[in-house]
């Protein structure tokens, strides 16, 4: 039996037979054994600082066999020792421990002098409680402990941003939400394995991320979620080299790894926070509709639906061969023949109007563009032309699209369709010219 009551402190004993020491015969000497194993100073200081002890966790006692109305501690002798040194510092032992209680003291005015106990009949009473209490799991009837990631959740959620996990935990849970991980595999992914990589910043960079504390990121989501997913993938594989032995320069060689599979992104946006990023719809049953897929997610360049004649010879094989690629499997080769079909069909679009083709696929676009213009297309259909023509710093500028050509950057499939796309009208009618 156990009944709930509020219990002054200087009526608690503390347990000479506790489990966390042997038999001790007198309080002083568990003071000072608690004072020097058991962390009771930094406690002491949790307790000033908050005013109580946690109102989440009683104290548990049962009645002295030989004083009566006294009692002795069944649960919570650390915390009994640090309030009966709050209330009186001299029996702490040394005079720099008495110091040190007696500033705790001062500082929060009056120490408690009661808890809220629960008062069990006898020690035999109290031991089931203590198991659970104590004693792990026990297959979910006793107290679980969180894991690394469970802190870090519960830190977001307060002011300990600072937690280092705190990256990590964001990325699993983006995964999980957005099916990166299957439900086995996200059991499986240790967030401090996590960690040893997002705060290396060659990977964060390779991967796409601005800081190491957020999910902020400056290339388009489906880039991210791409490479993402392999590294989540490799954290659970066994013998993977996503692990916690590895050291700095084997997180640095493993982002290096990524660039030369093609999977980190090349694109760039302006800075976007992922953590909200809102989930897909998926389709519902019933009306057997759905959205349309997202054109970034073909695996060939050209798609399916674009048709086009095309008499001039090498830039018919050149289309046909690209039309045909993989893209996910062959980014450089679908880069590589993509600007060539682009400056083909411009050479061939001038020299068909009687304009000599200049050598620097910037100025055949500038020219075309111009072309185009004569044949009554306004600035808005020519743009995506003249900003290829002009602005260096494009993405999809011939200085660029060299770039990748020429190794200095790993293309991706989207590369290759999101130029492809924003070209489309203009290689219409470059291609199968309007009569």
């Amino acid at each position: 039996m156990h009944t709930n009551k509020i219990v002054r402190v200087d009526q608690i004993f503390l347990d000479n037979n506790n489990p966390r020491h042997d038999p001790i015969d007198s309080e002083p000497e568990i003071i000072a054994y608690l004072l020097k194993e058991e962390s009771v100073k930094p406690l002491a200081k949790s307790i000033a600082k908050l005013g109580s002890t946690s109102p989440l966790e009683r104290v548990a006692v049962v009645p002295h066999p030989k004083v009566k109305d006294k009692f002795i501690s069944a649960e919570g002798n650390r915390r009994i020792c640090a309030l009966k040194l709050l209330a009186d510092p001299s029996k702490s032992g040394s005079e720099a421990n008495r110091k040190y209680f007696q500033s705790l003291s001062d500082s929060m005015g009056t120490a408690p002098k009661s808890v809220d106990a629960v008062i069990f009949d006898s020690a035999i009473s109290a031991r089931p409680w203590l198991s659970l209490r104590h004693e792990g799991p026990q297959g979910g009837v006793g107290t679980r402990q969180w894991n690394s990631g469970q802190k870090t959740r519960f830190n977001m959620q307060g002011d300990k941003t600072s937690n280092p996990n705190v990256q990590a935990a964001l990325l699993m849970d983006y995964a999980k939400k957005h099916s990166l991980t299957t439900d086995a595999q996200h059991k499986k992914l240790k967030i401090s394995t996590l960690t040893r990589y997002l705060t290396n910043p060659v990977f964060r960079h390779t991967v796409g991320l601005t800081d190491n504390r957020s999910l902020t990121v400056h290339v388009p989501k489906e880039e991210f979620d791409k490479i993402a997913k392999r590294f989540l993938l490799d954290a659970t594989a066994d013998n993977s080299a996503v692990n916690s032995r590895t050291n700095v320069q084997q997180r640095i060689d493993y982002a290096n790894q990524l660039r030369k599979d093609g999977l980190a992104p090349s694109s760039n946006i302006d800075p976007v926070d992922l953590s909200d990023a809102p989930v897909a719809p998926k389709s519902k049953g019933g009306s057997g509709k759905r959205d349309n897929t997202n054109p970034d997610n073909r695996r060939h360049v050209i798609p399916s639906t674009f048709t086009a004649h095309i008499k001039e010879p090498i830039l018919k094989r050149l289309y046909d061969e690209l039309k045909k690629l993989d893209a996910e499997e062959h980014s450089f080769a679908a880069v590589y023949l993509l600007r060539a079909v682009i400056e083909q069909a411009a050479a061939t679009t001038l020299q068909k109007a009687g304009i000599a083709p200049p050598t620097e696929l910037h100025k055949k676009l500038g020219r075309v563009a111009d072309l185009l213009q004569k044949k009554g297309w306004n600035d808005r259909q020519v743009k995506n032309l003249r900003v290829m023509a002009n602005d260096v710093e494009s993405r999809y500028s011939p200085d660029s699209i060299g770039h990748f050509v020429h190794g200095g950057k790993v293309p991706t499939r989207t590369d290759s369709i999101k130029l492809w796309d924003s070209l489309q009208d203009v290689m219409t009618e470059l291609i199968t010219p309007t009569k």
